[in-house]
């Protein structure tokens, strides 16, 4: 048994592949390709759209990028969702914190949606290194467009950027409008509907609502037909994104398996005004 554990190890080794469980993101080794991390994602809300990065250029949240605590800026790494097996290729441009908020990286939101995780706004990830490459090697670069099919890398032309202090983010008009019990559309303007509702998600912070509700836009749904719907829990406000006025709860789970054919989770619930 020992002779077989020895050689099963020497195999894996001699292969080039590293998996760690990074629970801080730690491992031991090279930042060479072949180095495997697996651990928590999340992804950078939208009010930090426009603020600097290390790398020096502003944050573009419809970019693929992501911040790590320890690889080289410009690395390439592939991020894959063990959740729904979803991956997308990003490039670091920031640094981070992550081992210190028991997370592996920060997404850029587009890389988020890719990956499927803007409902709950975490995913369980594995991170592969595609590319180590030094920043000076392509610093007139802002990211890559990586095509599915070739897996090439295509640099996209950035303008310049100039050195200055991050940008403060002002809250959005939105942050403090919605009242507890009562229902809205994603603007603030109370609501009244009725009957039944497909639930999508339920979060403490209506940046990640906002950003659920383009998932919803992207997916054909009118901003007509999405809520957002305001409870109160132990932790304070909770604010629901949920769609659709239905006259049964059976119609309403149709659209429940519609929603999951798409990759996201539903549940039923009924209006305020039910």
């Amino acid at each position: 048994m020992k002779k077989l554990i020895a050689s099963a190890f020497l195999i894996l080794v001699q292969g080039g592949l590293m998996v760690t469980k990074a629970q801080n993101s730690e491992y031991s080794g090279s930042y060479g390709n072949n180095v495997v991390e697996e651990g928590i994602a999340k992804y950078y809300g939208k009010n930090l759209t426009g603020n600097l990065t290390s790398y020096g250029e502003r944050y573009d949240d419809a970019q693929l990028t992501a911040s790590h605590s320890k690889y080289p800026l410009n690395t390439v790494l592939r991020v894959t969702n063990l959740e729904n097996n979803r991956t997308v290729d990003v490039r670091v441009n920031d640094y981070c914190r992550c081992e210190e908020e028991g997370k592996l990286l920060n997404l850029s939101r587009e890389a988020a949606s890719r990956l499927g995780m803007i409902a709950s706004g975490k995913a369980q990830v594995r991170v592969e290194v595609l590319n180590a490459r030094p920043a000076s090697q392509v610093n007139i670069y802002r990211d890559y467009d990586i095509a599915a099919s070739t897996q090439e890398r295509v640099p996209v032309q950035s303008s310049s950027l100039m050195p200055q202090a991050s940008v403060s983010m002002a809250p959005s008009s939105y942050s403090t409008a919605f009242s507890e019990d009562r229902t809205y559309d994603i603007n603030g303007t109370v609501k009244s509907p009725r009957g039944f509702a497909v639930q999508v998600t339920a979060l403490t912070s209506l940046n990640k609502i906002h950003d659920m509700y383009d998932e919803l836009i992207k997916l054909g749904l009118s901003p007509d037909e999405i809520y957002v719907q305001v409870g109160q829990k132990e932790m304070g406000k909770v604010y629901r994104i949920l769609f659709g006025e239905f006259h049964t709860k059976e119609s309403a789970l149709e659209k429940v398996m519609w929603l999951q054919e798409r990759g996201y989770r539903g549940l039923v619930r009924t209006h305020y005004n039910y």
